[in-house]
């Protein structure tokens, strides 16, 4: 069960920080070759629709014939799209390479998540997920601050060195997981197609995974355009370099990671729905001053300071949805919800990039609290709508090394 637990704690440390190894440069990388902020954000909302397209499939595809080899596939195929983007000049460069790159996403998303989960499921853990996620994503922020920083300076000196960095970094992961990743026995006789309709059946059939997913959706189309907007208002504000970003970033890594490492404590004096409520609150408050102020320093803290309800809540989400599904649907059924996660931030990214182009960025930061705020009292709709169900979630989560 550790040693699962470990596994798992390495592959998602390693495979999140070559995904946001270039966070600190990606939207200004896109600026840089001749974008608008419209058009940048219709970029990255490609990369969404495109996993949009493709999760359920391999997420059924995980399922079938094993998460090591798509995970495995995925880190690979991401590497390639990581190098073709250092050779991207232009919208028409940068949608090709996030094609590929979203593609080789998709393989990954929901396979990784389920593997550790059934894996801990087969060595005897009966417990909630809650504490193992959330020790994931404080390992993630951890490696993904320093991470941040080195990026940062490394894109002072030039933008495609990052993303090279980062190729390399998939394709050390994609070995790792290879080598260490064990699968368990797979359905026999479940073709793709038939695993991928079991998955979705499933979550119809269920009201708190619908809602879960629906609550997924709205919060995706709030955060992602925050993350696209807030490296050109910090720049209109006064932090000209990229090595500033790689600070900001890693700041908002120290948040969310003190927010994931909250989640066992919270979760033993209140409930899920609670949490998550109270998370997307805070998330809402936060993004005002990034917004509102004239003056960098607030809009700053406003930004880093919102990352910690992420951090409190994706673990506790990922956890309740896994509660609700076995393990022969289990990747499907995650990659389902990924489905509603990059539909909603496809929606987002496109109309809040219009907003941002036409009325600016603090009013696309205005509309984005608004969501965070509408989401919140979906969460506490969940809650009674897990009671009705009879099934109720344990609220403590039970720590794994």
């Amino acid at each position: 069960m550790r040693r699962t637990a470990r596994t798992y704690y390495l592959l998602t440390g390693g495979y999140n920080l070559a995904h946001f190894f270039i966070a600190p440069l990606y939207p200004l990388f896109l600026l840089s070759r001749g974008l608008d902020v419209f058009r940048m954000n219709v970029v990255l909302a490609t990369y969404m629709i495109t996993v949009f397209v493709f999760e359920v499939p391999t997420g059924a595809l995980a399922d079938v014939v094993g998460r090591r080899f798509t995970f495995v596939t995925g880190c690979l195929v991401r590497a390639v799209a990581y190098v073709i983007y250092t050779r991207a000049h232009g919208f028409g460069d940068c949608l090709r390479a996030e094609l590929v790159d979203a593609l080789g996403t998709t393989f990954v998303s929901g396979a990784l998540d389920a593997w550790v989960v059934d894996g801990m499921r087969d060595a005897g853990h009966r417990g909630p997920m809650d504490a193992v996620f959330a020790r994931g994503n404080t390992i993630t922020r951890a490696v993904m601050m320093g991470g941040a920083v080195v990026a940062g300076y490394l894109a002072d000196r030039s933008l495609e060195t990052p993303w090279l960095v980062a190729a390399a970094t998939f394709v050390v992961v994609g070995v790792v997981g290879g080598a260490l990743m064990r699968d368990g026995a797979r359905p026999a006789g479940a073709s793709v197609a038939q695993t991928a309709v079991a998955g979705m059946a499933i979550v119809r059939r269920s009201p708190v995974l619908s809602l879960l997913c629906a609550l997924t959706l709205c919060g995706a189309s709030a955060a992602l355009p925050v993350y696209m907007l807030f490296p050109p208002r910090l720049q209109a504000l006064g932090a000209e370099h990229l090595h500033v970003m790689g600070w900001v970033i890693a700041g908002i890594n120290v948040a969310g990671l003190a927010g994931s490492a909250a989640v066992p404590r919270l979760l033993k004096r209140v409930r899920r729905e609670s949490v998550l409520a109270a998370a997307s609150l805070w998330r809402a408050a936060m993004l005002l001053p990034l917004g509102g102020s004239a003056r960098l320093a607030p809009a700053v803290a406003g930004l880093v300071l919102q990352e910690a309800g992420f951090g409190v809540s994706d673990p506790v989400a990922t956890a309740w949805v896994n509660e609700h599904v076995e393990a022969a649907q289990r990747a499907t059924v995650l990659s389902v919800r990924s489905t509603f996660m990059t539909l909603g931030a496809s929606l987002g990214l496109v109309a809040l990039g219009l907003v941002a182009r036409r009325f600016g960025s603090p009013v696309a930061f205005a509309i984005s609290a608004a969501l965070f705020a509408l989401v919140a009292s979906g969460y506490a709709l969940l809650g009674r709508v897990v009671r009705r169900s009879g099934v109720v979630p344990a609220s403590a989560a039970v720590p794994v090394g």
